[in-house]
């Protein structure tokens, strides 16, 4: 019976976030309305912007129902959550979900569209060898290419970055206190890139 009350509980502060992220939406556009009649295209454009934020967050906000709850051995801090959009000093979407065992073991995983990363990684990736680096190798994880950089520290702990660039967005996967490669890879593999995608196209 607790559960049921929990379960109803949230359901409810679930939909009134929802409710209130649209009748914000619907008040930016109506004030954007207004101040293009009114011929203020500087107060039209930010109201523009205020509601493409918060229709940024509300994807997000999807995205995060999609993400894995585990990470490997991991488990996901839904209460470090984080989701920001364009106006809120963001360029456009920002995702981000931490999970951990430990402070020595955990990861985190970033979704950000139109992200300055994105040209650059696409350059790593279209080079036939990285000689120069032995630490970075390209990977495919699901139908998607990715760079896989290995790196460590004075103390010998290791970390390892996946970087996934898609549509126009990037992801990257940071592990930390995960030693073998294989486990990473099959981390990344449960994040599902297809059904992200569709919402940041």
């Amino acid at each position: 019976m607790k559960n049921l009350t929990l379960t109803i509980v949230m359901a409810c502060i679930i939909f009134a976030g929802n409710l209130l992220r649209a009748q914000e939406i619907g008040v930016q556009l109506s004030n954007a309305q207004s101040a293009y009649k009114a011929g203020n295209l500087q107060d039209t454009r930010f109201a523009l912007q205020q509601a493409l934020g918060e229709i940024d967050k509300a994807i997000g906000a999807e995205i995060l129902k999609l993400l894995p709850t585990n990470m490997g051995k991991m488990a996901a801090v839904v209460a470090e959550d984080n989701v920001a959009g364009s106006g809120f000093g963001f360029a456009g979407l920002y995702v981000n979900r931490t999970y951990k065992t430990s402070e020595t073991m955990n990861a985190s995983l970033q979704i950000i569209s139109d992200s300055p990363m994105l040209a650059g990684i696409n350059t790593l990736l279209a080079l036939p060898a990285f000689a120069f680096d032995p630490s970075q190798k390209k990977i495919k994880i699901g139908n998607y290419r990715a760079l896989l950089q290995k790196s460590t520290d004075e103390s010998g702990n290791v970390s390892w970055d996946v970087q996934i660039p898609f549509s126009s967005s990037l992801l990257t996967l940071h592990c930390m206190g995960v030693n073998e490669e294989k486990e990473v890879t099959e981390m990344a593999n449960t994040i599902p890139i297809d059904k992200i995608s569709k919402f940041v196209q």
